[in-house]
């Protein structure tokens, strides 16, 4: 019974690393569409092919995808698919994750987005109506965000500090 239980213990830390490895790789391959962002600012023409991702999405209510400058997929081809799009708050630069829900946060959705936000230091909570939001600032401004909506597990980052109430009117825009 003890080894039994032993497994299932360590195939649940497996599961669980394999998801914080995904969003670390999503949130490092975020930081190459702002700079591939930012040539497309100053006139550089952005030729990497775009796909869309197999699962249902959310975007800010009244933007298409393909005025966000459409989805880039940011995780390597063998994992789970992690698209993402660019976007801004009051002028600031953002980047948003979006892929489904890891199965291993299906048990208790709020304990591993907990768990996970509290890895990227992001400890501010705020609610967006019925969605967790948790927030994490860096000394210098960036940010990163972290919440489920949808069955989806959203990461964004922020260039610059971006204020709580404009974070939850934003998450609160995403259908």
């Amino acid at each position: 019974m003890k080894l039994a239980k032993r497994f299932v213990v360590s195939k649940k830390t497996i599961i669980t690393a394999t998801v914080i490895i995904t969003v670390v790789i999503a949130g490092a391959t975020i930081g190459v569409l702002t700079i591939k962002n930012k040539a497309t600012e100053n006139g550089t023409k952005n030729t990497q092919a775009v796909d869309a991702p197999n699962y249902k999405t959310v975007l800010p209510t009244g933007a298409s995808i393909s005025s966000l400058g459409g989805w880039s997929r940011i995780s390597p081809p063998e994992n789970d698919p992690v698209y993402a799009y660019t976007d801004a708050i009051n002028g600031v630069s953002i980047n948003v994750s979006e892929q489904p829900l890891p199965a291993s946060f299906k048990g208790d959705v709020d304990a591993e987005v907990l768990e996970l936000a509290k890895k990227y230091s992001a400890t501010t909570q705020v609610n967006a109506g019925s969605v967790k939001v948790y927030i994490g600032t860096s000394a210098k401004g960036p940010q990163s965000v972290i919440f489920t909506k949808n069955n989806l597990l959203v990461l964004i980052k922020s260039q610059q500090k971006i204020d709580d109430k404009n974070w939850e009117k934003y998450v609160e825009s995403l259908s």
